[in-house]
């Protein structure tokens, strides 16, 4: 009888322990890692490593990845010091890139082209836990024991934390499948969409070689929630390497240096100056918004306007089917930045309806969409956009239900018309009377 109680109970653990270890049924990590990075939950030295699938310290690896090939950066590269930088060497910022017919390969040091201010994301002399770490229990770095402003490590000023270089790889396809039958997915995502990232939570990168990662920052909470005040949509994350960890809370991870990523649209790029810089001086924001950066996924992030200025006609996980160019009509899926939640993505599209089943229960950051499970940007010819989906799936948009968009002309159409209208209304007028 006792063996059969040991046997029941041995069942019931393995029963627990295969659900627990669990991949969750929309990304390639296993359930509890993917709530983890979801909540942006620090209690490992690299955050969302669990979906960092390309380690640049494995020969081994290396070695698998040898289509990375000379993409090598130059010397002192990884040496460079916040203080020490200026215009004259692009801030510090090393950036390799290359591409082949199916991928696109980034090698970088993380650190922005442009000027960063020391910052500290509560304010100087003020401690690094949200709220909402607090109050689940998961604050690891305690401001009785660490301040912004404090000698914390490489990467503090007394006025507050500045970046340190940080070497990254990623490979992205160079096009992504919108008809894939397992999407959307998981926005961490790496290894479900082909894609290599030696920096786990990240869902893109940017043009200029810098992370992006997604809405939530500490605790689950979004960048505006939590009222941080980014530099171009992004901060660095704090500086540990003096801290005693003794001294802090258990599950504390190991100290590290400052990494410089995105979180909001990098507004201060040349892809979004462009366009924000006046019409007198060349902006274009009655033109569809430039490229910014890729996701995971293939597909293109671009600045905040669609064709003719228009604002973007997006689904649940923040991308949209349309023309990305005012002078061609051809189509492809991809996303828009905003300056509300998603920032960037919610989840790698298309939705589907079903940007909820790549969330968490207590962080879910999708876009309200466009109320059909395909979004079209309106204007969009439908020949165009049969044409581009045949290349997977000729039958694939007949699937599902779709937003008006065919009939609905451009903005740029809609006031030709309307002058036209008015012409035909004065000369109506000045006849009759």
């Amino acid at each position: 009888m006792a063996s059969l109680w040991l046997v029941l109970i041995l069942a019931q653990i393995l029963f627990l322990a295969r659900l627990y270890a669990e991949k969750h049924p929309r990304s390639s990590v296993e359930e509890q890692d993917f709530v983890r990075c979801h909540i942006a939950l620090r209690d490992s030295p690299h955050m969302c490593n669990e979906y960092a699938n390309f380690n640049s310290n494995s020969r081994e690896k290396r070695q698998v990845h040898e289509e990375f090939g000379d993409l090598e950066l130059g010397e002192g590269c990884m040496e460079v010091k916040w203080a020490e930088v200026g215009p004259d060497n692009n801030w510090g910022r090393c950036l390799e890139t290359k591409q082949d017919d199916k991928f696109r390969y980034i090698h970088t040091n993380t650190v922005p082209n442009f000027y960063y201010n020391p910052y500290c994301p509560l304010g100087l002399g003020q401690g690094y836990c949200t709220p909402e770490e607090k109050e689940m229990n998961k604050c690891y770095i305690p401001e009785e024991i660490v301040t912004c402003g404090g000698d914390n490590g490489e990467g503090f000023t007394p006025y507050g934390d500045v970046w340190v270089p940080h070497e990254a790889w990623y490979k992205i396809p160079l096009e992504g499948n919108p008809t894939r039958p397992d999407l959307p997915r998981d926005m961490y995502d790496a290894e479900g969409v082909g894609a290599f990232k030696s920096d786990g939570a990240v869902l893109g990168v940017a043009t200029n070689g810098i992370g992006i990662r997604g809405s939530a920052t500490f605790g689950g909470v979004s960048i505006d929630e939590a009222k941080f005040q980014l530099i171009c949509g992004g901060h660095v994350t704090p500086p540990l390497t003096k801290v005693n960890m003794s001294t802090l809370p258990a599950g504390a991870p190991p100290g590290t240096t400052p990494i410089y990523h995105f979180h909001k649209a990098p507004d201060c790029l040349a892809a979004f100056q462009l366009d924000h810089k006046g019409i007198s001086r060349g902006a274009t924001p009655n033109k569809h918004g430039r490229l910014t950066g890729w996701a995971l996924d293939g597909f293109g992030i671009y600045t905040f306007q669609d064709i003719g200025g228009a604002a973007p006609v997006v689904d649940e996980c923040g991308g949209h089917f349309g023309p990305i160019s005012d002078d061609s009509e051809e189509v492809v899926y991809h996303y828009h930045a905003r300056p509300y939640v998603p920032y960037t993505l919610a989840c790698q599209g298309p939705a589907l309806g079903r940007c909820d089943e790549t969330q968490t229960n207590t962080t879910n950051f999708c876009h309200f969409g466009c109320g059909a499970e395909v979004c079209i940007q309106p204007g969009t010819k439908e020949s165009a956009l049969r044409e581009y989906l045949a290349s997977w799936n000729k039958t694939w948009l007949d699937s599902f239900t779709s937003n008006r968009f065919s009939e609905v002309t451009y903005r740029s159409d809609v006031v030709k018309s309307s002058g036209c209208f008015l012409m035909v209304l004065a000369v109506l007028v000045a006849y009759l009377t």
